[in-house]
């Protein structure tokens, strides 16, 4: 029973999948034709795509031979219901015939980037230092706080649970779920988790930045009510070096050179682009 509903959510996601992934380009298949369906092929690189699609829970059916049949079924069926809707006429409805033609220009889209990228003259160490020298406070991370906090609605109240922690700080998650106003956190015993200054408001911050680590607060005042706050550690601001960040400059360049190529593309067909309304002139 539990295989065949891991079997129900395979198809489903690999439904659901189908919808969303863009096709790569990619030349003639050359897989082995495992089906057709009103003469349209369907490849053992079919199968291969969809299960290396499946979440990760489900990796232990990946090379499973009762999964790969399932999967082949699934393809068959919305081959199958696609057929279908073209004989219903469906395609020629103008709002199906739209969102085809929206999806359609979406894929070739992504063909033309994948193309252009393949083009481009490879991001040379010179641009990527140059990159990152003129940018350099971009790459700073931010000294950080780790805290977790209780929240209460009156200072009275605040000082009654601190007096608690004094005697057991082994308490805190316990009072955080019982008597906490932090919906969002109470459940995770009050734990915000690494925040930069200015996250939090600056009554929170201030003490939370101020404190030792394993530190104790008096009771906070904010527009939020009265916290009593915990910090659990604290990490310096650091530079990120040049390796630490060559991928995401290479990224930011490439797609700098993507952003002129458009441009350009766009200029080339200037003289077929007509705006009719006189507001988006």
């Amino acid at each position: 029973m539990q295989q065949l509903i891991l079997f129900a959510i395979l198809l489903c996601f690999t439904a659901c999948q189908q919808q969303s992934e863009t096709p790569k380009l990619e030349t003639i298949n050359s897989s082995p034709v495992v089906a057709l369906v009103n003469g349209i092929s369907i490849h053992e690189s079919d199968i291969d795509n969809e299960m290396a699609n499946l979440p990760d829970p489900m990796i232990q059916y990946r090379n499973d031979p009762k999964a790969r049949t399932h999967i082949l079924r699934s393809l068959i069926r919305r081959h199958a219901i696609s057929h279908k809707a073209k004989r219903l006429g469906l395609d020629m409805n103008p709002a199906i015939k739209q969102r085809m033609q929206a999806s359609q220009r979406h894929i070739l889209i992504e063909a033309a980037k994948s193309w252009q990228l393949a083009q481009m003259e490879p991001i040379q160490t010179s641009e990527i230092e140059s990159y990152y020298n003129s940018h350099y406070d971009e790459f700073t991370v931010p000294a950080q706080a780790h805290a977790r906090h209780i929240l209460l609605e009156t200072e009275k109240e605040a000082w009654q649970i601190l007096k608690k922690l004094r005697r057991n700080r082994s308490l805190f998650e316990k009072l955080a779920a019982a008597h906490s106003l932090d919906s969002n956190n109470k459940a995770r015993g009050g734990n915000l988790n690494w925040f930069p200054r200015g996250m939090m408001v600056k009554a929170f911050d201030d003490v939370a930045f101020s404190l030792k680590k394993h530190g104790l607060s008096t009771p906070v005042n904010t527009k939020f009510g009265w916290h009593i706050i915990e910090l659990l550690g604290k990490r310096p601001a650091m530079q990120k070096s040049i390796d630490q960040v060559r991928d995401e400059i290479i990224s930011i360049l490439q797609h700098e050179r993507l952003q002129q190529w458009y441009a350009t593309v766009e200029k080339e067909m200037a003289k077929d682009i007509t705006i009719i309304k006189p507001e988006y002139q």
